[in-house]
C-alpha cells in the first residue's frame, strides 16, 4: 500500500523501493524477519522517513547547486564539529573529479573468493524488473544483468570482510565525514551479448542521499572495452546541464564529453575506484561475461536501506567482529 499526499508518500508494509527487494510482509512470511507491533511502527518510521527523504526532499530539484546546498546543511547538522574541518588532499582531488583510484586496496584472494559466492547457482533478482527472477547458474539465463539477491548479499561473509577494509572506509570519511555509514549495496553479473541496457546508458544517480559515493570493486580483470568497464565524464556533478532523471544518448553529449574528457576505468581484482555517480557515468555492454560489486556510502540512509533486516553481531563470523567493532558507525545500518 502507498497513499500519496502531494509529492509526499506513505508506505504500507506492502511496499518496495525496488525490483528484486521482498516487502516487509514478504520477508515475515518467510522467517527473515521477526513481526510484532512494535517491530512494525519502527519499520513503517524508518522506511517513510527514508523514502520521503529521496523522493519529496531531495528529487524535489535535482539542480546541482540546491543539491551542494542542501548538502552542505545536511553535512552541518549530522556532523557539525567535522563540518569545519579542511579537507584533505585526496579529498579535495576527489570533489573536483568525482573519481579516486586506488590500487590493490584489497586482498586479491578475498576479492575471488566473493567472485565464487556471486556466480555460485543460486537466486538472482534485477532491479529494473520487479517481477524478474532466476534460480539457477549465470549460464542458464540469457538476461543482460543477474544481481545477487540484496538479504544474501548484505549478510555474506566475504562481502562483510570486503566492506571492513580500514582503507576504504578512511577514505569514505574523508570525502564525507565520520558519519559516513554503509547503505545498500549491489552486485552482478552482466551478460554479453545484449544492446545497453538501462546502466549502461549516460546516466546520473539522483535517487540517493544528498551525501553519498559509489565504491566499485571488480571482481575479474577489466582490461579493455570487452570487459565492460565504467565510463565516467568527471568534474560532472556540479555542472547545470543534463540532469533530469532521464538516460542521455552520445549525440547528446559528445561536447561535454570532448571538453571534460571522459574515460573509462581498467583496474584488476583487488583495486578500488570510488566515484561520486552523481556525475555522468555509464556502464558499457560487455563482450565478456563479467561481474561487479558496488557499495553506497552516505551520511543519510537510501530510500532501500530499511528493506534489509539487520544482523546481530554474534551472527557475524568470529573473525570480523573486531573489524566491525572498530568502525561500528559505519556498518550501522546492517549490524546492530
Amino acid at each position: 500500500m502507498t497513499i500519496q499526499f502531494g509529492r509526499a508518500h506513505f508506505l504500507g508494509l506492502d511496499a518496495a523501493p525496488e525490483g528484486g527487494i521482498k516487502t516487509y510482509r514478504a520477508q515475515v512470511a518467510e522467517g527473515t524477519r521477526r513481526d510484532g507491533p512494535l517491530r512494525r511502527l519502527q519499520y513503517l518510521i524508518k522506511a517513510n522517513y527514508a523514502f520521503n527523504y529521496i523522493w519529496w526532499f531531495k528529487t524535489r530539484s535535482n539542480d546541482p547547486a540546491r543539491i551542494a546546498r542542501l548538502g552542505r546543511l545536511e553535512k552541518r547538522l549530522l556532523q557539525p564539529l567535522a563540518s569545519t574541518r579542511a579537507m584533505t588532499e585526496r579529498a579535495a582531488e576527489f570533489a573536483n573529479s568525482d573519481f579516486h583510484f586506488a590500487s590493490a586496496m584489497l586482498d586479491t584472494a578475498l576479492v575471488s573468493r566473493f567472485a565464487e559466492d556471486l556466480y555460485k547457482p543460486q537466486r538472482y533478482n534485477d532491479p529494473y524488473r520487479s517481477n524478474f527472477e532466476h534460480v539457477g547458474s549465470p549460464e542458464q539465463s540469457d538476461s543482460p544483468f543477474l544481481y545477487m539477491e540484496p538479504q544474501a548479499l548484505l549478510e555474506n561473509a566475504n562481502f562483510l570482510e570486503i566492506c571492513a577494509s580500514q582503507a576504504m572506509i578512511d577514505f569514505c570519511r574523508e570525502v564525507l565525514g565520520p558519519r559516513a555509514a554503509l547503505s545498500w549495496a549491489w552486485s552482478w553479473i552482466s551478460q554479453p551479448g545484449h544492446m545497453p541496457y538501462q546502466n549502461q546508458k549516460w546516466h546520473r544517480d539522483v535517487v540517493e542521499p544528498l551525501n553519498f559515493l559509489r565504491i566499485f570493486v571488480p571482481l575479474q580483470a577489466i582490461g579493455s572495452r570487452e570487459d565492460g568497464p565504467t565510463e565516467l565524464i568527471p568534474g560532472t556533478s556540479q555542472m547545470r546541464e543534463f540532469y533530469a532523471m532521464r538516460r542521455f544518448s552520445d549525440q547528446e553529449l559528445e561536447q561535454t564529453k570532448v571538453a571534460k574528457g571522459a574515460g573509462v576505468v581498467f583496474a584488476e581484482p583487488g583495486d578500488v575506484y570510488f566515484v561520486n555517480t552523481f556525475a555522468l557515468h555509464r556502464g558499457t555492454p560487455p563482450g565478456n561475461r563479467r561481474a561487479i560489486l558496488t557499495l553506497l556510502v552516505s551520511l543519510s540512509p537510501s530510500h532501500r536501506t530499511p528493506s534489509i533486516r539487520k544482523l546481530r553481531l554474534r551472527e557475524v563470523p568470529e573473525r570480523l567482529r573486531p573489524m566491525i567493532r572498530a568502525n561500528r558507525s559505519f556498518f550501522r545500518h546492517l549490524i546492530r
